[in-house]
């Protein structure tokens, strides 16, 4: 019944919501506490110097809090995300990009959860998202139910193939349920970065969350200039209103709803296009590395009535990279 008082009084209620909340801050602290003894520990065996280890530390405390979930992280030495995702035994092709695709769309990790839930505990196989395009500062994926939540770090040092993998593991998995058995030993044996890429890692980290902010926020800016763009037949960006994955990616995402904009193009314009580049990607406004302030442009998909082009954005001025999308679909 509405507004009905609960066994015990209205302060029972209360009462049980304190005590559930003072528990959970002291899992937290503790969770902290672990996540630092883990991360000193790893960087004082393999020889690291106070400040390598300060930064691992603190980059792997940024990115647990991040993904939410009570989750624990870690910064490990891999060439890339499938790399990691086979040292823990989980199959590269299983592993999801809650935002990507081609063109690009918003998948609920919340759904993802719900549908490994339906199958019996037994059965369950690990929920594993790749994170890399948003970062785990852009996508709570452990509170969101990703049982592994992956990342290359690129983007954060502004160095294609960086060599550095987030890899993060929800309370859930730590406890080794839903198919994560000793998947937390595993990746606390894995290799810690080297003492230089540490010291990127620090500095990149610096900045990082206003860089992608201001990614995300060119990207908005992109998406509703190419809406209007003659040369532009179709426009899939999340962040659209009336964009099909906007109301998952409204629930998934924060600060912005990712630095990738898809559009869709008379095969010739996408033709005339990748012929200013190389290999078909055009660097816009200045040399693209990922993260930085330079944007990119490269072919996707083919599709029936044309072909999709992807404009990653970086963090430059916004005008500036509006003038160069306008130059790049001039016939």
């Amino acid at each position: 019944m509405t507004g009905a008082v609960p066994r015990g009084g209205p302060f029972a209620t209360a009462g049980r919501h304190a005590h559930h909340g003072s528990t959970r801050q002291l899992e937290g602290r503790a969770m902290e506490q672990e996540q630092g003894r883990t991360d000193a520990a790893r960087a004082g065996r393999e020889g690291r110097g106070d400040l390598a280890e300060e930064a691992l530390r603190d980059a792997c405390r940024t990115f647990a809090r991040a993904l939410g979930g009570r989750s624990r992280a870690w910064v490990v030495a891999a060439p890339d995300v499938e790399d990691v995702a086979r040292r823990l035994g989980i199959d590269p092709g299983a592993v999801v990009e809650p935002l990507g695709g081609a063109p690009v769309r918003m998948r609920d990790v919340r759904a993802l959860a719900r549908h490994r839930d339906e199958a019996p505990a037994a059965e369950r196989v690990p929920l594993a998202v790749d994170v890399s395009l948003t970062s785990a500062l852009g996508c709570p994926a452990g509170r969101l139910g990703a049982d592994v939540t992956l990342a290359s770090l690129d983007r954060i040092v502004c160095t294609p193939a960086c060599g550095m993998v987030m890899v993060g593991l929800r309370r859930e998995a730590l406890q080794g349920r839903d198919g994560c058995a000793g998947m937390a030993d595993v990746a606390s044996a894995l290799p810690v970065p080297e003492v230089s890429q540490l010291q990127a890692l620090a500095a990149g980290m610096a900045d990082f969350d206003a860089r992608r902010r201001c990614a995300n926020d060119n990207a908005q800016v992109m998406a509703a200039y190419l809406r209007c763009h003659p040369a532009v037949r179709a426009v899939r960006y999340p962040g659209l209103t009336d964009d099909p994955s906007y109301e998952a990616a409204a629930a998934n995402l924060e600060d912005g709803f990712g630095p990738a904009v898809d559009v869709l193009v008379d095969a010739a314009v996408a033709a005339s296009a990748a012929g200013r580049g190389t290999n078909g990607a055009v660097d816009l406004c200045g040399r693209y590395v990922p993260g930085g302030t330079a944007s990119r442009a490269h072919s996707l998909a083919t599709a029936e009535d044309g072909k999709w082009l992807r404009v990653e954005c970086g963090c430059g001025d916004a005008r500036k990279l509006v003038a160069a999308a306008e130059a790049l679909l001039r016939p």
